[in-house]
Formats: structure tokens, C-alpha cells, sequence
């Protein structure tokens, strides 16, 4: 079971937990659930001085997605279960009902909050929910007993090439950015769409609005442009206070906003793949995110939209932004508030003259480039705004465009690589 990230809910019958319970040795033995694509192995040992152990593994077709160690423990007034999905620090669940062939654990700090087992006539059972008021359903597993015959598993579907992922993608799968936190930076060379993301830096965008409503972008420049980098814009006067351009609105410096909760409301959606930054990485609302250990970030990939700052954490707010021009400096993740991504005008920005300065800076006044101005969407009349559509990473579209990037069936690929980055996984913008 996806015990870090699934999100349930259900209300299922209850039953007292009986005085001095024995071991739930219902679930002793090998059991195997194949559903679809994927397929679920659980092995119990015997209890031991009360002491059970498993180890669980999840396969989509023969590529091996998860696992997880879990153990159940006897404690003074009944029993716990132990997960360590990926072998992670456990998670505990104190048993909260329990009968001859059923067995409920609760933890109503988690998320999921209750893990249920229960054997019948079919097998063994396994339910994993939520608090009430969640939105998915309930995770159902239903084992059968024995091992897993993986002759016979499930073989994956022949993958789609992109351009037939998207063919094939139906009005729903796409969505047009909110005009309320969409930007325009204006160039003479054209238009750069920028969508912000204040679901993991509220402050940061909210503050970038402000600056943006009351025109302090405009007259501002591109000061610097390094290779392979980043193409940053702001105050070129911004070190001299006595010439720096003065604020009408917002503020100079914020707290830092590089992480938030891993809380339900992101709705993640994680890769497959593992990854050498993350515990796992995935997208949360259109943007590239990874998450470890109860915490979420955006994660610097190519368009991303970053706040410049100096060593002080806190001395970023908005005033300097950059833009990822290069290869995804994933490096940076954690270590600086990014606040959202381009959706078009790439070529833009990447395409600028490098600078010829430390860092990439521009070193005469001449070379800067010139900002127009800076507009959000929702104060541009209707006719002059951009007409785009972004397609939605939670639908089985995007997934499958996922798959399609990991195992590229173009036909100039000999050789699919079964591996997928987050920072490779494009974002179709029509």
C-alpha cells in the first residue's frame, strides 16, 4: 500500500477491541493482489512473541514502483502497526478494533489516517482511508493467497508517442491560467507568459502582484544573462538607495518561502522514478514539485521563476527575478522561493546575448535589456490577452504523455530509457 500518499476516505462498521487481543495471525502468509497494471505483494511471518513482520512491494507491470517494511507490535493495551514505506522512519497505527479475522489501525495525525485488515473466503483484504471529509476513495486491496505468478502478470500497454497523447486528449484535459495570477513581461522582442504559483510561496506571489499592479517592473531591465543559467531582471540602480527605483506598493524583502507542508490540498501527483533531490517528485497543480519528509517545493527546472536574493534568506521578496534558462539547476532547490514558471516565450529569454561579466552580468549600461513593462492578465483587456491553454497534469492524459516521455517509442529511439526526471517531463502549452 501507497501508505505516504494516499488520501482516502470511508466509514466502515466498527468492532470493539477485545481485552488482551492475540496476534492478528489472519494475515500470516504470502499474499498477491494483481489489479490492472499494477500488482501488490504482501509476506507475513508467523507471530513471534506477538511480533509480526512483512515486507510489501508494488509492481506496474515488471517494474518495481514501491515497497515498504511493516511490522505489527504488541503494546500494553493492544497492538500497533509499524510502516516504513521506501524504509523510511516508521509511521505508527494503534490498533483501534479487532476481532477473530479483522484488525484496524488508526492514527487520526496521518494522513492516511486508518489501515484496515480483514480475511474472508476470497483472501485477504486491505483498506487504507482518509478523514471523512477527504476527497479520493478509499485504497481497496484484495489478496489472494500465494505468491504472485509474474508469468502471467499484466503486461504494460504499448506506449503512445506524445503527439498521439495529445491527439487523442479530449477539452477537459486542459485548462486556461488564471488570469489573476498570470504575468506578461514585455519586451521589445515580444510577449513572455509567466504563470505564479501561490500555493507554495503566498507571500511571494502576492507581493510580485502588488509590484506588477503598480507598474514598478516597467522601465526595469534584464541585468543579466548567464550561459546555460539563468536570465535575471530588475533595479539596475538597485545597490544605490539614493537612485533606486522607489516602491508605491509591496515590499523589498519577505521571509523566505522555500518549502511548504506536504498537505493534502497539493494534490501530488509523483513520477514513477525515483530521484537524486527528493524522496519524490511529481507536479502539484501544473508545476514541477518534489516533497520529502512532510515538506513540498517547487523544484528548478527549465522556466522556472525564481526570487533573487543575496546570502541572507530573507533578503529576497520579489524586486529581482530570474528565470531557469539552462539545464534544471535542481541544486537550488530548497534555497530559494521559486513562485512560478514560464508557459510561453521561452526562446525569449534564452535566446538573449550572454553576459560577458562575473556571473553573467552585463557590464555596460547598453547591454542591459530594456523591459517594457510587466502586466497581470486579469488588467489586460480580453483582446489583447494571450489565448492559451495548459494541459492539466491530474488526468490520465498527462499520465500517459508521462509514460510516453520514459519510454520514447518515436521512431528515431532504438532504445526507450525506462526513466523519466521531473524536470524532463514537458508542460504542452496550446
Amino acid at each position: 500500500m501507497r501508505l505516504a500518499t494516499a488520501v482516502f476516505s470511508a466509514a466502515l462498521s466498527s468492532t470493539t477491541l477485545q481485552a488482551n487481543p492475540a496476534a492478528p495471525t489472519f494475515m500470516a502468509g504470502d499474499w498477491c493482489a494483481q489489479q490492472g497494471e499494477m500488482r501488490f505483494e504482501e509476506r507475513w511471518t508467523a507471530a513471534d512473541d506477538g511480533r509480526m513482520f512483512a515486507v510489501a512491494r508494488i509492481f506496474q507491470g515488471q517494474k518495481l514502483t514501491g515497497f515498504e517494511f511493516l511490522r505489527v507490535e504488541p503494546q500494553a493495551d493492544g497492538y500497533a502497526y509499524m510502516a516504513q514505506p521506501g524504509g523510511r522512519p516508521a509511521v505508527v497505527f494503534l490498533a483501534t478494533e479487532q476481532s477473530d479475522d479483522r484488525i484496524v489501525f488508526s492514527n487520526p495525525q496521518h494522513d492516511p489516517q486508518r489501515i484496515e485488515y480483514f480475511r474472508d473466503a476470497q483472501g485477504l483484504h486491505a483498506l487504507v482511508s482518509g478523514p471523512a471529509d477527504a476527497v479520493e476513495q478509499a485504497q481497496s486491496i484484495h489478496f489472494k493467497r500465494g505468491l504472485c505468478d509474474v508469468a502471467s502478470a499484466a503486461p504494460v500497454a504499448a506506449t503512445q508517442t506524445m503527439a498521439q497523447v495529445l491527439e487523442a486528449s479530449v477539452p477537459s484535459d486542459w485548462r486556461r491560467p488564471d488570469p489573476k495570477r498570470t504575468l506578461y513581461l514585455e519586451l521589445q522582442t515580444g510577449r513572455v507568459i509567466i504563470e505564479l504559483a501561490p500555493d507554495f510561496a503566498p507571500q511571494h506571489v502576492a507581493n510580485i502582484l502588488q509590484l506588477a499592479a503598480s507598474g514598478y517592473y516597467d522601465g526595469l531591465a534584464i541585468l543579466r544573462v548567464q550561459d546555460n543559467f539563468v536570465a535575471q531582471w530588475g533595479d539596475p540602480n538597485a545597490e544605490k538607495e539614493s537612485l533606486r527605483k522607489p516602491l508605491t506598493a509591496g515590499v523589498r524583502t519577505l521571509n523566505a518561502e522555500f518549502t511548504r507542508p506536504d498537505s493534502r490540498d497539493l494534490n501530488f501527483r509523483a513520477l514513477p522514478d525515483q530521484d537524486g533531490y527528493a524522496a519524490q517528485t511529481g507536479f502539484s497543480a501544473g508545476f514541477p514539485a518534489a516533497r520529502d519528509e512532510g515538506r513540498a517545493w517547487l523544484s528548478h527546472c527549465y522556466g522556472s521563476l525564481g526570487v533573487g536574493r543575496d546570502n541572507d534568506a530573507n533578503s529576497g521578496g520579489g524586486t529581482e527575478l530570474y528565470v531557469v534558462i539552462g539545464h534544471a539547476p535542481r541544486q537550488l532547490d530548497r534555497n530559494i522561493t521559486v513562485v512560478g514558471r514560464v508557459l510561453r516565450g521561452m526562446e525569449l529569454l534564452s535566446s538573449l546575448p550572454r553576459g560577458t561579466g562575473p556571473l553573467g552580468f552585463y557590464e555596460k549600461a547598453e547591454q542591459r535589456i530594456p523591459i517594457k513593462r510587466v502586466l497581470i492578465a486579469a488588467d489586460v483587456a480580453a483582446a489583447e490577452r494571450s489565448a492559451i491553454e495548459v494541459l492539466r497534469t491530474d488526468t490520465a492524459s498527462f499520465s500517459a504523455l508521462v509514460e510516453a516521455r520514459r519510454n520514447r517509442r518515436d521512431e528515431w529511439y532504438k532504445h526507450p530509457a525506462g526513466h523519466i526526471d521531473v524536470c524532463s517531463v514537458p508542460l504542452p502549452v496550446r
